[in-house]
């Protein structure tokens, strides 16, 4: 025998018992955090892809709803066409002013688009015709008007949006430029002004992961919003970003435009799951020492049994193991000399168990002639009751020599239920000569179910105990005692019922019955219920615990006894 492989086996095993679950467990922490990563640019994606670009669609959507107002009055832009809506001494000049300040009041009123701070109007001659200011009137130089007209013109026609951070009123704004067009032909130029920080708020709302950042450029990929509004005007570019972010880009229904959104693995995350693997790996290694200390420690003693039992082998019985210690296998050691003295007294006494077991052998054979004696018996006095002209003592031999060959077929465990049938049968030809007051059997079962399979000698014990103390005590009335059955083939159990109207049982008594069904000793049971125990044990022997007997009863109306069986078929 080879103790170092037992020391590896113990080793391997305890590295395996340890180290596994260690794996396992480090394993789905590390699923854990990648399939959080993963929805988390899911999440991120869904929310840019959807709700960023939603609201900002949404919000461009406003901007030119609000704009488009401006074509509900046909005689401002026919004005605005043949550039005469300012002409002194007309009565049309104040109507076009009138028509222009309504407008401006009804989009700063009623527009979806908040926080405006400006409006204007610039006709073909580049001139500001109207403007709407609601806190702080700034001044439109030329200059600025060429370069809004400028911007204007690169778009070619389309409405075009402006992030200025260097405003005349002083603080970041969105510019939005409408362009006025009349049957084909350029006729003004709409401006509406509104704070960024609106604007930024109702996007920033989504920038919810880690170090992330919104950008928003232009069909020449200029920025033209940016979570760092210092990036704003320069040329976007992933790769200057630094690390390696998680970039998302949409483009937008704005014609050209694309929205990007960067973020970041969160640090805490990637932390943590470093510390993971950390534990792991230091883990292993003390798994490693520690294992192969507790694995030698524990071999040890193991060996120096294996030595004292060499010695047991070769008949030298008075060795000993020396237990120092008060563990596991110290006890295994005391164990291990109770053993050796537990042997020594077996060999003491083998020799007076080979006696007891032949004497046992001689009992078992004396017990196996009696029943064939007593059946020789019963078929000699049978033969001379018939000489003799005696036939009531030979239907009693007859009946009882019957049960006895019944009885001593003792290899058949399993019986047909019509040959249980026939031994009660025989059994109350006997009770009814012994009494003179008849007692009535009935059998009600069909032809199939007689032919089913059930343990041998299971029904004569309950008859006997139905006869002896359910109808004979009765004084009075006609003595019935009925047998059938019923099979529940979707269960497959087979359920057989001794009835009789006899004196029956009182409540204590039946409750005694049922509660001494589930003793284990049967001595301490009421002689009444001996011979249901048995049956009932046998049953759940031969069939298993879910079957047996139950008992139901009534004091002075009678007893009825079911018993459930597995449902088998008589074996070809």
């Amino acid at each position: 025998m080879k103790f170092k492989g037992i020391r590896v086996k113990i080793f391997r095993s305890m590295i395996i018992v340890v180290i596994l679950p260690l794996s396992i467990t480090s394993a789905i922490i590390a699923y854990q955090i990648s399939r959080d990563m993963k929805e988390d640019i899911q999440f991120a994606k869904t929310r840019t892809e959807q709700g960023m670009k939603d609201t900002m669609e949404q919000y461009f959507q406003s901007l030119y709803e609000t704009a488009y107002q401006i074509y509900s009055n046909p005689d401002l832009i026919q004005s605005l066409t043949n550039n005469t809506a300012y002409l002194p001494n007309e009565s049309r000049t104040y109507d076009n002013v009138r028509d222009i300040k309504e407008f401006f009041l009804s989009v700063y009123n009623n527009s979806r688009v908040k926080d405006i701070v400006g409006m204007y109007l610039i006709n073909v001659d580049d001139e500001a015709v109207g403007n709407f200011f609601p806190s702080l009137y700034p001044r439109l130089t030329s200059e600025y008007i060429q370069n809004l007209l400028l911007e204007s013109k690169e778009s070619e026609g389309e409405p075009t949006i402006l992030l200025n951070y260097n405003s005349m009123y002083s603080e970041p704004v969105i510019q939005y430029l409408y362009p006025v067009n009349s049957m084909g032909k350029r006729t003004g130029l709409l401006v509406i002004d509104m704070r960024e920080s609106y604007f930024r708020e109702l996007i920033e709302k989504y920038n919810d992961f880690y170090n992330g950042s919104i950008a928003l450029t232009n069909q020449s990929g200029e920025i033209a919003y940016h979570t760092d509004f210092t990036k704003v005007g320069s040329i976007y570019s992933a790769e200057e970003l630094q690390g390696d972010p998680i970039i998302l880009e949409v483009p937008l229904g704005t014609e050209g435009w694309t929205l990007h959104y960067n973020f970041y693995a969160d640090p805490e995350v990637i932390l943590f799951r470093n510390g993971v693997i950390g534990v792991l790996i230091l883990s292993g290694v003390l798994v490693l020492v520690f294992s192969y200390s507790l694995s030698y420690s524990m071999t040890k003693p193991i060996v120096s049994m294996y030595r004292k039992m060499g010695r047991i082998q070769i008949g030298d019985y008075s060795v000993r193991i020396d237990t120092v210690t008060n563990d596991e296998i110290g006890y295994l050691g005391k164990q291990f000399n109770k053993m050796v003295d537990t042997i020594q007294q077996l060999i003491d006494h083998e020799l007076k168990l080979q006696l007891t077991n032949q004497e046992s052998q001689i009992k078992a054979l004396q017990a196996q002639i009696s029943p064939h004696f007593l059946f020789n018996t019963l078929q000699t006095m049978s033969s001379i009751a018939q000489v003799n002209d005696v036939p009531d003592l030979k239907l009693i031999c007859q009946s009882l020599s019957n049960m006895y060959r019944y009885n001593m077929n003792i290899r058949n465990e399993w019986v047909q239920v019509k040959d249980e049938l026939m031994h009660i049968r025989n059994y109350m030809v006997i009770i009814n000569k012994r009494y003179p007051e008849s007692i009535r059997i009935r059998f009600q079962m069909d032809s199939s179910t007689r032919n089913l399979s059930i343990p041998k000698l299971i029904l004569q014990p309950i008859v006997e105990n139905s006869v002896e103390h359910g109808l004979i005590p009765l004084l009075q009335g006609k003595k019935l005692l009925k047998i059938f059955a019923k099979v529940n083939r979707e269960d497959g159990i087979l359920y057989l019922y001794v009835l009789d109207n006899g004196v029956g049982l009182t409540t204590e008594q039946l409750e005694n019955v049922q509660f001494s069904l589930g003793r284990e000793n049967l001595f301490e049971r009421a002689n009444s219920s001996i011979g249901l125990h048995n049956v009932h044990s046998r049953i759940q022997l031969i069939c298993g615990v879910l079957y047996g007997i139950r008992v139901y009863s009534k004091n002075g109306k009678g007893t009825c006894i079911e018993l459930s069986l597995p449902l088998k078929e008589v074996s070809p």
